[in-house]
This record gives C-alpha cells, structure tokens and sequence, in this order.
C-alpha cells in the first residue's frame, strides 16, 4: 500500500509550505504574539509619553519686486543683487539676515524647567514667556555665554543659584530684586507675573545666550524651501518644543524680511549714494579752493578781466607817456622862468611859458610882468634914484621872490609828479609783462572750476535720481500665510507612532510565526506525515484534554463515545482492511523514542478490541523501561515476559486481568540484563505461538526502534507491525527511519499512527491527548 510522495529525506521543511502546520505553529505563538504586540505597544506608548513635543510653525511668502521710479519718467537705474527664488532663499538663510533676527527677537536669556525624566532622557521644558522670574544682566567674562545657571525657588523672596568657576561649584543665597556683582558678571534677578508661591516646580535653570550661538540655532533650525516655483512661493518653517516661541521666531522672520530684502534691493543703490556722497565733498573742497583762489586774485589784482586790464595797462603806458612829457615841457618852462626871474633882471616873462601853470603862480608871473612894465614905463619920466623908482623895485623884489617860492614849490611838485609817473610806467611795464602769465594760469583754473562745478552739478543730478528711485522701489511680497501657531505637536506622531508600534509587533509575529515554522522540526499534522512516510496511514489519534495524565493510561472505558474512543475504533476498522479474516493476529506497536504513546495505543486500542468481544491480550515486551501495568493500574509483579522466555513462569500464571471483559495483559516482569537475546531465542516465537493458540488478538507493546533494535525483532513476528508517532513531538527525521525500517526489512503492512493531534478547525473534528513522559529511555529520573 505505499504511494509516491513528493519528500526529501531530510525533512527540510523549506521544502514544501503546509497549510496545516503553518496554522499549527501559528495557533501555538497566539500567546508569543499577543506578548509581542503588547510589548511593541507598550514601547510605543513610552515613547510617545517620554518623547519631548515639537511643534511646528509655517509661514508662506509670494516673492516680488516692483520698481515704480519710473513712474517720475526716470530711467531705473535699479540692477537687482538677488534674482530668483534660489537668491531670496539664500538671503533667508543668510547668517547676516539670522543675525538681525537675533537681534530683534530678544531671546538672550533662556529659561528652562527639568520636566519629566526617566531612565532614558529627561523632557525639558522651556520657559518662554512664562518663567517665574527674569534675569537682568552684564557679563564681564565672555565664558559665562552660553553656559548653565542653575536656580532653585527657596521660598517667596529667596533662591539658590549655583554655576561653575573653573571646576568650582559656587552656590550664592539671595533675595529676588537684590543685585548679584562678582568678577565675571553682574544679575538683577526679579520675580514675574508668572511667579506662583504655590507651584511645586522649584528647580529651574537659564542661560545667557551669545548672539552667535542664536545665529547657529537659527541656522540650524529655520527650514527655506520652494512652495511653488511657478507661483514664487517659499515657506520659512520653524521646529521647537515650545509652540509660542516658533510662532513669534516664525513672525520675526516674516517682519524683518519685508524690510531686510527692501535694504538688500537697494544695496546698489545705496553704495553709489555712499560713492557720490563722497565725490560731493571732494568736489566741494576743490570748488573751495578755486573759490578762494579767485577771491584773492581779485584782491590782489583788483580785477578778474585780464584782456581789458592788458588794454587799459597799454592805454594807461600811453596816458603816462603823454603825461610825463606834458610835465616835462612844464618843468622846462618853470625852470626857464625861474632862471629869468632869479637873474634878477626886470625881463618880460614871455606869456606862453607860463601857460598851463597854476593859476596862483600865472597871477604872480604876471604882476611880475605889469611891475616891469610899469618900471620901464617910468624910467622913461624917472630915472633909478627917485622914490617912484624904488618903490616900484621894492615891489618887484618882493613879487619875485614870491614868484620864485611859488615856482621852486611847483617845480618840486613837477618832479615829484614825474617821478611818480615813472615809478607808475614802470610798474604798470612790470605788470604788462606779468599779465599774459596770469591770464593763463587765471583761465586755466577758471576752466578747472568749471568743470569742477559742472561735475558737481551732475552728482547732485545723479544722486537726486538715485534717491528719487530707491523712494520708489517698494517690496510687494505678500505673505500669503502668516506665522501660524501649532496647536498639535508634529512629533511625536501619536496615532503613526501607535501604528507604527502595532504594525511592527505585526511584523516581528509574522517573522516570529515564520522562524518557529522553519525551526519547527516537528510533525505536526497527518497530511505532514503522509507527505514524509512511504507507508499506509492505519489512522490518527486527537490530543486528551479531559485530564492532565502523568503516566500513560487507559481512557476508552471512561470515554466510550470521545473522539480518541472513536479514532482507535477507525484504526480497528483500518486494520481489517490490512489483515483481513477471522484468524489469529499478532499487532506489534512501536515508536522512535519514549514518550510517543506506543503503550497508550497498544492499552487503548486492545480495550476497544475487547470491547467487540475479541480475547485480547496485551503484551508488555519492553523489559527495560515497562508501562503496560501503569496504563492499567495494575501492579508490576514478579512474573511476566522475562520470567516466561527463562521458563520459570507459565503463560497462565503470568496473564494478568482488567476490568475490562476479555482484556488481559502479561508485564514485563524483572528486568533482565539480556532482553535483545531473550527475544531472539526460540522460546519467544514459541510464547507468540501460545499466545496465539488462548487470545484472538495479541498486541505487544515493543521497546522503541530508535533506541534499542529489540522491536524490531518482535515486528518481524507480527501479522501487523503498527508505527506510533506522536505530533508536536516527533521529529521529521523520524519519518526517515520509518521509511528505512520498512525498505530495508520489507515490512509489508507496516503501518502509521499520528498521536496526540491537537485540534484543527480546518478539519471539523478535534485530535490528541496529552500525558507527561521523560525524554530519556533509560534514566528514569529525567
């Protein structure tokens, strides 16, 4: 009755997927995965409980520059610094951009609560905006940045502060509102509004924070990414555990931005300002000094026309000239007069001599003349001696002296004067040489000046320009989501991190099913075994759960109607088919090891033969490790197999009865230290024989095959050798030894037995029993 099957014999069980034994191994682990996801929940539920809350804030800017200057009919002179989204998210993330928000979000001062620890981290909590006090501060040492203050609430007016100094743990006692001043800093620590008497937090610490340290945070933290290139969108996101502080920081980026890019469009702008700014007060101070520069010319020279001064200085050589010569005529004609009127001779002075002289010396020369000529008139009736004479020369010597004082005043004049015209001529002919120079040099700097002030005139043009344009270059970003305030922590992700936990004891069931499936080196149902043996399965028997059995025993007459009564009556019916007739039959049972329930069958299946009223007689043929008389609650006694096959004891003294009719049972009697030779004398095929001619049916309970060979001597004397196996007990590798006991001793009805099979739903019925055996053959302890 063998059949081909598809198996390895090795028993791999990689070899084929069994339905049956995956849902065997998996109904097994239902406690192993219940742990697994109670465990993976559990992590779950720590995690999200002593995991420190971040909380998100967003805000969404539409990017755009406009530039209205041109509006005024000025040519934009703008040439933008940043272009793009890519520009205006480095301007974003620019440290010198984080350094004004740190500036202008006032977070120099830290404070924090401890919060919640436990045996892996410690939750702490920021204060901001709700510290109980607030810290005024000055450092004098630079190292105190950045560093932990730690401060303890002792009561409503006192606290603790301690800090480290080189290693030095310094703890000060003050009051609030008393100032702290040391060698490295000076604090003025108050009290707040959000000071609570009451609160049982008393431990807190802050730190004063460096502007680089802000600077790094924000860097560190603020997230720039495009929302929407085609809509030039970016987003400013902020990640913190305290959701007032992203959504102020968030806001401060949001408000410093619109001015900041105005400033950074304008940069261009700004720098040339800053350069004509510059070459304005250059061009200044050069107008200046030409300035001054004509301003002394004109006090020296008395002129700022050196053409007509050269003209008029040649005009004046020419006036000088006719001067000088008119003075000279005049000083020849006086001193002529003055040598007649000193010769102190009544001359006539001629009349045109003395034309174009003083009037005061014309008068003088002429009553000079009317004096001689009345002389002359009167010595024509006088002669020099007469008193009319005289008189007349008396009067001439007085007018001539008068004339002469006159004449010598006016001629000294005459000299003086021309003199002066010489020294004038030779000054204005100095000056006629000198001209042409200074007009040179004169026009050269006026050229200068000019240019000068039509430089500084297009500056001012310029700059007007710029500044007009800077006025009109205006931000038109929209911030189309302002700072948004989180309401919900975006970590830890409550309901993902649940599901992560579940899905993952899922995971770790599923592998831990699969692990135990392929280490599962066990038969465990009767389609396993049928895909493993060679031989007829003669039946199955279910797993007993009425009642935990320490030792085998017999159950079919307390349960004549439970599913193993029914199962061994199926293996009566089966074993017709295979030894078929009334006649006498030897059934030996035997299994690979102890503990497979070879002797629970045997016992079982002789009560139910019994029960159809067959004479049936159990025999105990394992000399060695004995449990027929345990199944039957029977004791040992000191007759049985052993004492038969040495002929000390008859078959008749040795059969032992149950209290089931027509079931009987002979022992093992004393152990023998010779079983295997016992069995292979003639005398035990001549017990089989007798036995034969008193029972119909007789089943010997052999030792196990896979640790002694005494059983598989007795199978060869057996019309039916039965192989137990138990499930979940015996190994697949025994089905290789059932293979190789029935090809190599060519068992012809060798057949199987699945013990103890657990309930399968799969199959609509219910199989096993269950009782305690020792794994070891020969150590009864174990």
């Amino acid at each position: 009755m063998q059949k081909p099957h598809n198996q390895n014999d090795d028993g791999n069980p990689l070899n084929d997927i069994d339905l049956d034994k995956i849902y065997h191994v998996l109904k097994r682990s239902i406690p192993w995965i219940v742990l697994l996801l109670l465990i993976t929940n559990i992590i779950a539920y720590l995690y999200v409980r002593y995991t420190q809350q971040i909380f998100q804030s967003e805000s969404v800017l539409k990017l755009d520059i406009k530039n209205e200057a041109d509006l005024l009919g000025l040519q934009n002179p703008i040439t933008p610094d940043i272009k793009g989204i890519s520009g205006e998210m480095e301007l974003l993330k620019s440290r010198l951009f984080f350094g004004r928000v740190a500036d202008a979000i006032g977070l120099d001062v830290s404070y924090y609560h401890p919060g919640r620890s436990h045996i892996f981290s410690q939750i702490v909590d920021e204060r901001y905006n709700n510290s109980p006090f607030a810290v005024s501060y000055k450092l004098k040492n630079n190292s105190f940045y950045d560093r932990k203050f730690d401060l303890e609430i002792l009561d409503e007016n006192n606290f603790s502060l301690k800090y480290d100094v080189n290693g030095e743990k310094i703890e000060l006692t003050k009051k609030f509102g008393e100032k702290i001043s040391n060698d490295h800093f000076n604090f003025l620590i108050e009290k707040t509004s959000s000071f609570n008497t009451s609160s049982t937090e008393k431990d807190y610490y802050f730190t004063i924070n460096s502007r680089e340290s802000l600077i790094n945070y924000l860097a560190s933290n603020v997230t720039v990414q495009p929302e929407n290139f085609s809509a030039n969108t970016i987003k400013i996101s902020l990640k913190h555990s305290n959701k007032h502080k992203v959504r102020d920081i968030v806001h401060a980026i949001d408000t410093l931005y619109l001015e900041y890019t105005t400033e950074a469009k304008n940069q261009a702008i700004k720098q040339k300002i800053e350069f004509l700014d510059d070459q304005l007060l250059k061009t200044t101070e050069e107008l200046s000094r030409y300035e001054q520069y004509f301003e002394n010319f004109t006090i020296k020279n008395r002129t700022t026309d050196l053409s007509r001064d050269l003209a008029q200085t040649i005009s004046m050589l020419n006036a000088l000239d006719s001067q000088r010569y008119n003075l000279r005529n005049r000083l020849s004609n006086v001193n002529m007069i003055l040598k007649q009127i000193e010769a102190e001779k009544s001359l006539l002075i001629n009349p045109r001599m003395i034309t174009g002289l003083p009037g005061f010396i014309s008068q003088s020369i002429s009553n000079y003349n009317d004096l001689v000529s009345e002389r002359e008139l009167k010595l024509a009736s006088y002669n020099d001696n007469t008193f009319v004479i005289q008189r007349i020369d008396k009067e001439l010597d007085v007018a001539r002296k008068r004339a002469i004082e006159q004449i010598n005043e006016y001629q000294k004049n005459l000299v003086e004067s021309v003199e002066e015209q010489n020294r004038r001529r030779k000054m204005l002919e100095g000056n006629f040489v000198e001209l042409p120079s200074m007009g040179t040099d004169y026009n050269k700097n006026k050229r200068f000046y000019s240019l000068q002030e039509e430089y500084y005139l297009s500056i001012i043009k310029t700059k007007m320009e710029l500044e007009i344009a800077r006025a009109g270059t205006v931000t038109n970003f929209v911030i189309l989501s302002p700072a948004s305030f989180p309401t919900e922590p975006i970590e830890p992700q409550k309901a993902l991190i649940h599901g992560v936990g579940f899905v993952s004891g899922l995971i770790l069931s599923i592998f831990f099913v699969a692990i135990r499936y392929l280490l599962h080196n066990k038969i465990s149902s009767h389609k396993e075994l049928e895909n493993l043996i060679n031989i007829p399965m003669l039946g199955i028997v279910p797993f007993y759960n009425k009642e935990k059995l320490n030792v085998t025993q017999l159950v079919v007459d307390k349960n004549p109607k439970s599913a193993i009564s029914e199962s061994i009556r199926s293996i009566r019916t089966n074993m017709d088919f295979l030894i078929p007739g009334k006649g006498k039959k030897i059934i030996s049972i035997t299994s690979t090891v102890s503990g497979e329930g070879k002797t629970f069958i045997a016992v079982n299946l002789g009560a139910i033969l019994a029960l159809s009223h067959s004479k049936i007689v159990v025999v105990d043929l394992d000399m060695r490790k004995p449990k027929v008389h345990l199944a039957l609650n029977q004791e040992k006694g000191d007759k049985g197999v052993s004492t038969i096959l040495i002929g000390k004891h008859s078959i008749e003294e040795s059969v032992n009865t149950t209290n089931i009719e027509n079931l009987s049972f002979i022992t093992a009697g004393p152990t023998p230290p010779n079983p295997s030779e016992l069995i292979l004398s003639d005398k035990f095929g001549q017990f089989l024989e007798d036995l034969k001619n008193t029972f119909d049916v007789v089943i010997l309970d052999t030792p196990p095959v896979g640790l002694v060979t005494d059983g598989i001597l007795v199978m060869k004397h057996a019309d039916l050798p039965i192989y137990v196996l138990r499930a979940d007990y015996s190994k697949r590798s025994y089905a290789k030894s059932v293979n190789s006991l029935s090809m190599n001793n060519k068992f012809k009805n060798l057949t199987a037995i699945l013990n103890s099979v657990k309930s399968n739903k799969n199959q609509g019925y219910g199989y096993g029993y269950g009782y305690g055996y020792g794994q070891g053959y020969y150590d009864e302890d174990s």
